[in-house]
């Protein structure tokens, strides 16, 4: 079997330990050098962003905005949605997580002129009761995290990560989950390790399965 092996980049800037002076030199040393990345080695990547974040960034560099529109629109990258603020949709009323993605899609038309395809469940927090939200935005997939779910599931098998599935919501909607990998990010964070070491972590993942590189599409 074929594993297609994907990568989403995450982009926050109302992450609580970026100070609002801060924001600037983020663009400027974290999230420029990703654009040149996808630009000069073609990498089909995915970028999630909320509207604030893309709204914050327009208001320090619209040239930014410019080139991630251009490699999404033109180039390899795929823009991954999430809505416009980090809400955690299950501790939220349905009123604020359908108007949350609504005003969400309306900010990636304005500013990157899509409507994103693939979301990003907010902080991983997952219910049955918000799959209706993200149909009803367009969505046709979200990407969650396996390892949590399937620590409670011991039943399930190791390789259900890799087969194609549903997500079911309270009344019997459905959408296509896109798994990804918590524990490589986590590994990287808790133990400081450096580029190098996560690529050569990454590449003996590589190594051992068959995969194709690919966008989240």
């Amino acid at each position: 079997m074929m594993i297609k092996l994907y990568a989403i980049f995450h982009l926050n800037l109302a992450y609580f330990s970026i100070e609002e002076d801060q924001r600037r030199e983020v663009v400027k040393r974290c999230y420029w050098p990703l654009l040149r990345l996808a630009r000069r080695f073609n990498f089909p990547f995915g970028i999630d962003a909320s509207g604030y974040t893309l709204e914050q960034i327009q208001a320090i560099d619209r040239s930014w905005i410019a080139e991630l529109r251009f490699l999404i629109n033109d180039g390899p990258c795929e823009f991954v949605g999430s809505g416009y603020a980090q809400v955690i949709a299950p501790l939220g009323p349905a009123e604020v997580n359908a108007a949350n993605l609504r005003l969400g899609n309306q900010i990636y038309e304005k500013l990157l002129s899509v409507v994103p395809e693939v979301a990003l469940v907010n902080e991983q927090a997952y219910s049955a009761g918000i799959l209706q939200h993200y149909i009803d935005a367009g969505y046709k997939a979200v990407t969650m995290e396996w390892d949590n779910p399937a620590r409670f599931h011991p039943e399930w098998e190791l390789e259900w990560r890799y087969l194609p599935q549903y997500a079911c919501g309270q009344h019997g909607e459905k959408i296509e989950p896109v798994s990804d990998h918590t524990k490589r990010f986590g590994f990287f964070i808790a133990t400081g390790e450096d580029a190098s070491q996560a690529i050569n972590r990454a590449q003996k993942f590589i190594d051992s399965h068959e995969i194709e590189i690919g966008a989240c599409n």
